[in-house]
């Protein structure tokens, strides 16, 4: 059964890779676009069943629910992000978001596969996670995190549309760091103070960067109706992930009673849940009472995004995470 998990887990990390240059491709034959497009989802449907394989094989060869470190975690959050894309495709025709889609599928495999055995392999649980309520409590959050990821890329999307290539570039920049200082804090022994440093640094430069040149349109590049979209699909992505991220809050201060005998203790990972939990009510707020233009909103949904990413992954890989270190690798 491990043999299957690992075949399903590689022929999905396959299939995400050639999903992307499918959906690249698509953009240089004008007259396949189409063909290429549906290709394009048919093959990342393929890597979400070689997902589901994956999953549903690793927990028969454990013998337990398969989301206990971080190799598991990041299986599931690939296979909710690419579920939740063909979900968000057959509601609006956003095939065009593939190729973001199923490059960041294909970079969370990558970040998977290099980490060491001891994360691959099946061992047995630690003493804290010996419980119903992981599966309960991680499920909603993981989900929660793979849809605001793809209203970051949508958000992305949007602003381009917009014509503001400049705060794309801004708001790439500060995703890039962001990534860079995670990879980094997982493979590396680099001082963490420094990574932190890159992390926030880079993402408040970045960020800043694409706030302030909002105003700079490249006008033969507007595509008002692309933007809409992509907007829609950034606040819809929201709406169905701030309830599951509610959820998961909630389960993790009852998970936390019945283990530690305290709903909540301020855990580093715990305030960093709910200051994620506050950006995205943030942006429902301002978007209901009409305060930001699209493209502002769209900077603000780019910066939740990586503050998603900072409680993901980035307290552990950062050496932040407290009692919830179970990630770390180092």
């Amino acid at each position: 059964m491990f043999e299957l998990q690992f075949a399903a887990a590689n022929t999905a990390g396959i299939a995400s890779i050639l999903a992307f240059w499918i959906f690249i491709g698509s953009a240089a034959l004008r007259r396949l676009q189409q063909t290429m497009l549906k290709l394009g989802m048919l093959t990342l449907a393929v890597a979400f069943i070689a997902m589901t394989a994956a999953i549903v094989a690793r927990g028969i060869a454990s013998g337990r629910f398969p989301l206990s470190n971080l190799y598991e975690s990041l299986l599931w959050f690939a296979w909710s992000t690419a579920g939740g894309f063909l979900c968000l495709g057959k509601l609006y025709p956003i095939r065009q978001l593939g190729w973001l889609a199923s490059l960041s599928i294909a970079t969370v495999f990558l970040y998977g596969s290099w980490l060491p055995a001891s994360q691959h392999d099946m061992s047995p649980l630690a003493p804290a996670l010996v419980s119903y309520w992981r599966q309960i409590h991680v499920p909603p959050l993981i989900a929660s995190y793979a849809l605001f990821l793809l209203s970051g890329l949508a958000s992305l999307a949007a602003l381009w549309a917009q014509g503001a290539k400049l705060s794309v570039a801004g708001a790439a920049g500060a995703l890039a760091m962001a990534i860079i200082a995670i990879g980094l804090g997982t493979y590396t022994n680099i001082n963490t103070a420094v990574l932190q440093g890159v992390f926030v640094g880079g993402s408040l430069v970045g960020l800043t960067a694409s706030w302030l040149n909002l105003r700079q349109i490249q006008s033969c590049a507007v595509d008002e109706k692309a933007s809409d979209l992509y907007d829609e699909v950034a606040q819809r992505a929201v709406l169905i992930g701030l309830p599951l991220l509610t959820v998961g809050i909630i389960t993790g201060a009852l998970w936390a009673n019945h283990a530690w005998g305290s709903y909540w203790s301020w855990d580093p990972k715990e305030s960093m849940a709910l200051v994620t939990w506050l950006s995205y009510a943030t942006y429902i707020h301002l978007r209901i009472k009409r305060f930001c233009t699209t493209g502002q909103l769209s900077v603000v949904a780019v910066a939740a995004m990586i503050l998603t990413l900072l409680t993901y992954l980035g307290f552990s890989a950062l050496g932040l995470a407290g009692l919830h270190s179970y990630g770390r690798i180092k």
